[in-house]
């Protein structure tokens, strides 16, 4: 059963191709799984194909485990009962639950509240996990106040965390399956894998090689409008062309401005690459949410500071596409 919050990044289309021969034997497998509310494709090349076939079958564990761990959408893991604890309850997390939500809560503060996990008042709302609705003014305005670091208490020492307004949530939408990544290639690590791509709902892990990721044109996701060179890294793109809802006769994007309470502007799309799942994932959010201005001061902001991360932002104007990046971002574009 599907339980994942289909992913945000649905502008994203990937085509990756290996641009280098492997020496001596080897043999690829090639699976394709359902996984966290989208479809997780593995491609692992190995020495044998037992050794794939267990390499793959490792990673494909590792997300699975995650989607355990980390979804809102089914009853009875950590971050669910936080989410429906009665306000000033502790509610034990775990160490790893709750040591990855401390690091969500950083990156709120990295990104200046472009990305932000206590979204989910928000996501309500505008009934983003149904048909979607326009909130009146009193409904967005609760569900503001809802929203925010400070509506939660964590303890990490402890592996807990208190939730300290009634209405208070957190969304995994935006860095779930970027932290589910990032286990699964470790995974690979572990098993000796050395070339292997992860394609999770369109967000993807290069391990070994380069390869050509392709990134879809905002305009018509079915269209590649460029490709990124990418080895060891994670490449994740954020748009609103296909999961936003339409509510009479508005069109409301699924991508949400945490500090305005109000859907992000719709320019184009955002893409994100990092030597981390989680960091691509969590990036391509915040970029969109600021747009390609901000976006790239903050990237460049984000490198100066230690943060390893390129972004591309594909900016539709008059019917033109537009392509903006940071510097060192091998970047091809694909001609009409």
């Amino acid at each position: 059963m599907l339980s994942w919050l289909a992913p945000p990044l649905l502008l994203r289309l990937s085509l990756c191709l290996n641009w280098s021969e492997p020496a001596g034997p080897v043999a690829t497998v090639d699976r394709r799984i359902a996984a966290m509310g989208t479809l997780l494709s593995v491609s692992v090349t190995a020495g044998s194909r037992a050794g794939a076939l267990a390499a793959s079958e490792a990673a494909a564990r590792e997300i699975a485990r995650v989607e355990n761990l980390l979804s809102t959408w089914k009853a009875g893991g950590p971050l669910d009962r936080l989410n429906h604890a009665r306000p000033g309850e502790p509610v034990a997390l775990g160490p790893e639950v709750s040591r990855l939500l401390s690091e969500m809560f950083a990156w709120c503060g990295r990104t200046d509240g472009a990305f932000d996990p206590t979204v989910l008042p928000l996501v309500l709302a505008y009934d983003l996990r149904g048909s979607g609705r326009l909130p009146d003014a009193a409904l967005l305005a609760r569900a503001r106040e809802a929203t925010g670091r400070g509506c939660f208490a964590l303890d990490p020492g402890g592996g807990s965390a208190v939730r300290l307004c009634a209405d208070a949530g957190i969304d995994e939408g935006a860095w779930g399956k970027g932290y589910a990544l990032d286990k699964a290639a470790e995974a690979l690590k572990a098993a000796g894998t050395r070339d292997a791509q992860l394609d999770l709902g369109g967000q993807v892990f290069v391990r070994g090689p380069a390869r050509a990721v392709a990134v879809a044109d905002p305009r018509d996701r079915r269209r590649i409008a460029a490709t990124l060179a990418v080895a060891e890294a994670s490449v994740s793109t954020s748009g609103n062309s296909e999961r936003g809802r339409e509510v009479d006769g508005i069109r409301i994007g699924h991508l949400l401005d945490p500090r305005t309470g109000r859907p992000a502007a719709d320019f184009g799309s955002a893409t994100a690459v990092a030597p981390s799942g989680l960091v691509a994932d969590v990036l391509s959010t915040a970029f969109f949410v600021l747009g390609p201005e901000k976006g790239l001061a903050l990237s460049e902001q984000l490198r100066r500071e230690g943060f390893e991360n390129r972004a591309l932002f594909l900016v539709v104007r008059g019917g033109q596409l537009a392509v903006l990046a940071s510097p060192g971002l091998d970047v091809t574009l694909v001609e009409e």
